[in-house]
């Protein structure tokens, strides 16, 4: 995908998290993290078009929970588009990026647009 295409700040993250399918959880890590959706690893069973949830625990009692969509597979990776989350978990994810993006200010900027074309 081109860096055109890109629009959103990408952070490394090897977080650990499980994607659930209906009543299926998986096991997955993060390869990567954006405030519009995430490159997982440990997904394989997850096809294009599988609407799914992410659940990234950040401490006891506190996680993101994203619903989104499978959009692409390959090289061992799944990529999740993020469709809805609520509030919290919005507050939490953009926290997050901000935290370890190379460009905070550009996150913030990223912030104005981030529900575009949705």
């Amino acid at each position: 995908m081109s860096d055109e295409k890109r629009r959103s700040t990408r952070i490394d993250a090897g977080f650990e998290a499980y994607v659930t399918i209906g009543d299926v959880v998986i096991p997955v890590s993060t390869r990567n993290l954006s405030l519009k959706g995430a490159l997982l690893k440990g997904c394989e069973d997850c096809k294009s078009g599988t609407l799914c949830e992410l659940h990234l625990p950040l401490s006891p009692g506190i996680r993101i929970v994203v619903e989104g969509e499978i959009i692409r597979r390959g090289g061992g990776y799944a990529a999740m588009a993020f469709k809805e989350m609520d509030e919290l978990s919005f507050t939490f994810l953009h926290r997050l990026v901000t935290l370890n993006a190379d460009d905070p200010d550009e996150v913030d900027e990223e912030l104005l647009h981030v529900f575009e074309k949705m």
